[in-house]
């Protein structure tokens, strides 16, 4: 009979090496509730650096690991994107662009970590931007001639390219693709040319043609984030503001809230929880806004313009339990935690240090 100590050291070795990937594993034992996971984007080689989250929303660093690609680098918020890193809906998959390699890496999400799984190429140059809705999933490719591509994430994690898939976006500066609720539209900002792109998706995955096209009501769309009816709330990196809007049936934009200011700077990324509220990353300004959403109508009001402060945060991700916000913040590589109130009351938990560089970029969270 084998001693009862002995057991578990050889089932806590079989966790930490599954499939010739070592995971993290905290030897404490801590109540682990979910995790929060950083991209270092570093050029020599990227990187998933990950993080335990407790019931209380503390973090505590557990390991790194490889995506088999390599980053971009070079300097403070260089994808100038939302979504290089994000998590399926189910949380089984974690996906992350490699920008200097041009190509897509996938991990499974274990209790112990993550184990990457697959590495595709993007279909592009310069891979910024995921959106995934249940197995279909779109890159934004914001290099060399932009365009979007498609694939099918298969039950094991695989990337099959999606035949016929690709759309030209031609010139501007792309910034986020992401899905409506229902996996009907496919958003793109183009923070250049102060328009926003909505293509309308088949039931075959493939995007109409040709996108409707309507102009930003603000300066600079970058990040986006849907409301639980559907509405499109638009960051806008040049104004300090959050614009809403409606979706209509053609895909044209109909203004509901139109640049709500917050008087900070560089308002580039946001996030929002079940409960209404919505932050911004205002990086210029090293501070984090808050403000409320009306679900029924999509108007939006600003609740604090400086909620909460970070090193350059450029990046923001909300727990699956709608409770913790999380800041990648470059400036001092860390990754900043917030308790999220009601009414967008955001309660400082303090500063993890991740060992991340300045040209870290992605965040997301479980």
């Amino acid at each position: 009979m084998m001693n009862k100590k002995i057991l578990t050291a050889v089932v806590t070795a079989i966790l930490l090496f599954v499939g010739g990937e070592v995971f993290a594993k905290n030897p404490q034992h801590r109540d682990v509730a979910g995790a929060v996971y950083a991209m270092t984007n570093d050029a020599s080689g990227n990187e998933i650096v990950m993080f335990d989250r407790d019931h209380r929303g503390a973090l505590t660093a557990a390991g790194s690991i490889a995506t088999g690609g390599i980053g971009s680098g070079d300097g403070l918020d260089p994808l100038a994107s939302q979504g290089s890193l994000v998590l399926s809906r189910d949380k089984r998959w974690l996906l992350a662009v490699n920008a200097g390699s041009d190509d897509i890496s996938v991990f499974r999400v274990l209790p112990t970590g993550l184990k990457l799984v697959d590495k595709v190429g993007s279909g592009g140059d310069l891979p910024v931007s995921l959106a995934v809705f249940h197995d279909l999933v779109y890159v934004l490719n914001a290099g060399m001639s932009p365009n979007i591509t498609g694939f099918y994430l298969g039950h094991r994690g695989h990337l099959i390219p999606l035949s016929a898939s690709t759309r030209s976006l031609g010139s501007g500066g792309f910034s986020q693709v992401g899905f409506d609720p229902q996996g009907n539209r496919l958003v793109i900002t183009d923070r250049a040319d102060n328009e926003i792109l909505v293509y309308t998706v088949g039931r075959n995955g493939l995007p109409d043609m040709n996108p409707a096209v309507s102009p930003s009501n603000g300066l600079g769309p970058f990040g986006f984030i849907f409301d639980e009816r559907g509405h499109l709330l638009v960051a806008e990196a040049g104004s300090g503001a959050v614009s809403s809007y409606k979706i209509l049936q053609d895909g044209t934009l109909q203004v509901i809230s139109p640049s709500v200011a917050n008087g900070q700077a560089a308002t580039c990324w946001i996030a929002g929880t079940e409960r209404g509220g919505v932050f911004t990353a205002n990086t210029a300004s090293q501070t984090i806004s808050a403000y409320t959403v009306t679900t029924g109508n999509g108007q939006i009001t600003l609740h604090d313009a400086t909620a909460g402060f970070a090193a350059l945060p450029i990046d923001l991700a909300v727990s699956a339990n709608g409770r913790f916000l999380y800041a990648l913040a470059p400036g001092n590589g860390t990754v900043h935690a917030f308790r999220a109130g009601h009414g967008g009351l955001l309660i400082d938990l303090g500063a993890v240090d991740g060992g991340l560089s300045i040209f870290a970029q992605g965040i997301a969270a479980r």
